[in-house]
């Protein structure tokens, strides 16, 4: 192959060029100088060219050159249609190449390109970012535009947006800017659209137009789409209704149906068409009517549907409370569901013969059959001064001034008196009255005080006497297994025991007696014995607590302090420890003092409770605490129940005491920060405990008995108005107000509550008082 096998030549070295004219052309003449057959193809590149993506500036014929023969000729035609540089007016130099695939060789040309000024208008191009733009209401979307000058002079450009309401513009809906020949720029068109009532989401197309005096009109479209947002809300101040209302009082047997109004609001920017779908428990007990079908909402506008339900109603028998839940539908359910997505119905259907009527009815026959019979029911003979439950939370056990101690079965909020080995098929005559043997389960022949469960043997009971003997008494048997009595010592006989606390582990027994002794008696493990003395602290004489005597006994959780409490409203403070293990204390006495309250000799502090160590090592710390603050959301922040959490979790758990007084009050101490005063006593000191919280109760009299449920959401007291009361507590044992700012009342009696124990996971309480009853009271 020769080296130089392409020959080729231009048929003019220069051409003046116009745009807006018609195109010019030249020729290029191609050789084929080798010795093969060969085809030809030509390209064309200026100096600084720019590209148009629309075309090429220039057109050639042909495209490509058929094979030829070595030694012919081809010849193109070149037709330069528009500038290869927009704007441009000059001499670009032109390279013309001349390429053949099959002989792997090429050849460049050049030619002069002269390019004039035209006298026509500029082109304008004006093309947009994007096509589709999103945005939620209240937020911006910037709009880009981006404009070419095309044409060979300055242009001034007036540019304007339009279909679009021109409040929504952050800024002048008309721009004016001038761009020079081939240069281009960009321009924002900021854009927020109002509030979410005033924005309806849909598509927004919009134009935007470049005009000027000496350019061609451009323009470009896009569309705007505002997005969903916002909810729908559905509400109903009619959650219970009764079917009939007037059936409460007096037979009424047209009543067939309730009207529920159920009401939906809508705060998004979608117009919606709501329907509704009623489901739930009872649902095909019933019949259903809506007034609308559905309702329509138009943006911030509230509609409502009217719900009419129907059942068939009974003509005797308890009313019962069937349970619906309506669900709405949305038309446009890019926002999802309602909020709520349902709303639960109660209807409560009662008989056509009233309750009342037919209690009557029953009350009646009720009292007929009790004249024919005769029969009182199982109960004490006189005041009941302690009520236990045991471990399980299955049986009670309750001590009275009668003499007797009785066994009581947990039934279904009931309790049932449990007839007993010993006494089965026997009257019993005691303390001078006779007592029905079914559930009785022992005779001590001495008022019982105080009793309690040993907490390592839940089958036997510990149980103090108005003689200051202790008796431990096997559950159910009744036998007794053995007896504590002080016998050294003046006073000891008939000193009257009031309180008694055990250690966790069994071992150790404290007795608080009326002389202002306290006694505790030890055993070295459960098999054995407890000694046959015990050690004494005389509060009166030792450590000169003039006329104290004690009333209440608490240990803590933790077995780490003892709380002795009595006259003068003063309780003290004993580490377990040094009680076990020596006769000299230093007493801690703390006193509660409120101004407009005495603290005299008649004065007590009568109830003592600690919280329950709530600490679960296998789950996260405290986690009853953890449910409380959750139930708490809609009445603190996020912020305020870290601040709580904190609190709690960093305060000593076994170590949160609560008081009752014959004032009425009630006051939650917090055992960890407690700060000693001076004392004129050489052997007491003063505290200064900080209080949690206090409150009175509202009948002002003396409060007997407190307990705390087993997550410490609430307190229980009784007291000598004779009612259980229930108060409920923030996490930080401040009286929950938002509930029952002056207690819930869960029973009324005509005499006072001596005793009160709780189980809150079972859900119940055990109260007794002065009218000898034992009752369970259901609590949730």
């Amino acid at each position: 192959m020769k080296n130089n096998a392409i020959a080729a030549s231009l048929s003019t070295q220069s051409l003046i060029f116009r745009p807006n004219e018609p195109p010019v052309s030249f020729e290029v003449t191609v050789n084929n100088d080798s010795d093969r057959f060969a085809n030809f193809q030509l390209e064309i590149a200026a100096a600084g060219e720019k590209r148009n993506s629309d075309g090429r500036w220039y057109r050639l014929e042909p495209e490509i050159a058929a094979a030829q023969p070595d030694g012919s000729s081809t010849k193109f035609q070149v037709f330069i249609l528009d500038t290869p540089i927009p704007g441009f007016v000059g001499t670009i130099n032109l390279t013309v190449k001349v390429f053949s695939p099959q002989l792997g060789q090429e050849r460049r040309l050049l030619l002069r390109l002269q390019i004039e000024r035209d006298q026509k208008p500029n082109l304008i191009n004006l093309e947009l970012s994007t096509k589709q733009f999103q945005v939620y209401p209240g937020n911006t979307v910037d709009i880009l535009a981006r404009l070419q000058n095309m044409g060979q002079q300055p242009a001034n450009i007036t540019l304007r947006f339009a279909g679009i309401d021109p409040s929504w513009l952050m800024g002048n809906a008309e721009r004016r800017l001038s761009i020079n020949p081939g240069k281009y720029t960009e321009v924002i068109f900021p854009c927020q659209p109002p509030s979410v009532g005033q924005a309806p989401s849909q598509d927004y197309p919009f134009n935007i137009e470049a005009t000027s005096h000496n350019s061609y009109p451009a323009s470009a479209t896009g569309n705007l789409e505002v997005l969903p947002v916002g909810f729908i809300k559905f509400s109903t101040e009619q959650h219970q209704q009764t079917l009939s209302q007037k059936g409460r009082w007096l037979p009424d047997w047209k009543s067939k149906t309730v009207v529920y109004e159920l009401l939906f609001k809508n705060t998004s920017n979608l117009r919606q068409e709501i329907g509704l779908q009623i489901q739930g428990r009872d649902w095909r007990k019933c019949t259903f009517r809506k007034y609308p079908e559905t309702a329509n909402l138009d943006l911030g506008q509230t509609n409502k549907i009217d719900l009419e339900v129907g059942t068939k109603r009974p003509w005797v028998g308890m009313g019962k409370t069937l349970l619906l839940e309506a669900r709405a539908e949305l038309s446009d359910q890019r926002l999802g569901s309602t909020d709520p997505a349902t709303q639960t119905l109660e209807l409560e259907v009662l008989p056509i013969i009233p309750l009342w009527l037919q209690l009557a009815i029953i009350a009646l026959i009720a009292i007929l059959l009790a004249l024919l019979l005769r029969q009182s029911p199982i109960q004490h003979l006189a005041s009941v001064n302690s009520v236990r439950v045991n471990g399980i939370a299955s049986s009670v056990v309750s001590g009275s001034d009668d003499c007797t101690l009785r066994f009581w079965r947990i039934g279904t909020n009931t309790l049932k008196p449990e007839p007993t080995v010993v006494f089965k098929g026997k009257s019993l005559k005691t303390c001078g009255q006779q007592h029905k043997p079914q559930g009785l389960l022992a005779d001590v022949k001495d008022p019982i005080a105080v009793l309690q469960f040993i907490p390592d043997e839940n089958n036997r009971v510990a149980v103090g006497l108005d003689k200051g003997v202790i008796e431990l008494i096997e559950v159910p048997t009744g036998e007794v297994r053995s007896e504590l009595q002080d016998t050294q010592g003046s006073g000891a006989r008939g000193d009257r025991i009031f309180d008694l606390a055990f250690t966790s582990n069994s071992l150790n027994l404290f007795a608080g007696h009326g002389s202002g002794k306290l006694r505790v008696w030890s055993r070295n493990s459960v098999d054995e014995s407890f000694q046959t003395q015990p050690k004494v602290f005389d509060f009166k004489k030792q450590q000169k607590l003039t006329d104290f005597q004690i009333r209440a006994l608490a240990l803590s959780p933790d077995d780490t302090f003892l709380v002795v409490a009595g006259q003068f409203k003063r309780f003290l403070i004993l580490p377990v420890n040094q009680v076990l293990s020596n006769n000299s204390l230093k007493i801690p006495v703390q006193t509660i003092e409120k101004p407009g309250f005495s603290t005299g000799k008649n004065d007590y502090i009568w109830g003592l409770a600690f919280a329950a160590d709530v600490s679960d090592s296998k789950n996260t710390p405290f986690p009853a605490e953890d449910y409380r603050l959750k139930n708490r959301r809609d009445a603190l922040s996020a912020e305020e129940r870290g601040k709580k959490r904190s609190e709690i979790l960093q305060r000593d758990r076994s170590r949160i005491l609560a008081t009752s007084d014959s004032s009425g009050l009630i006051t939650i101490w917090d055992l960890n920060q407690c700060r000693a005063t001076n004392s004129t006593q050489q052997d007491i000191s003063n505290l200064n405990c900080t209080q949690l919280a206090q409150w009175q109760d509202k009948s002002k009299n003396s409060i007997r008995s407190l307990a705390f449920s087993d997550d410490s959401s609430y307190l229980v007291s009784g007291g000598d108005d004779g009612r259980v009361v229930v108060w409920y507590l923030n996490p930080d044992y401040t009286l929950d107000k938002t509930k029952w700012a002056e207690g819930k009342t869960i029973d009324q009696r005509k005499k006072a509550i001596n005793s009160i124990d709780v189980r809150s996971k079972q859900g119940f309480v055990i109260s007794g008082g002065q009218d000898a009853q034992v009752k369970l009271h259901p609590i949730k």
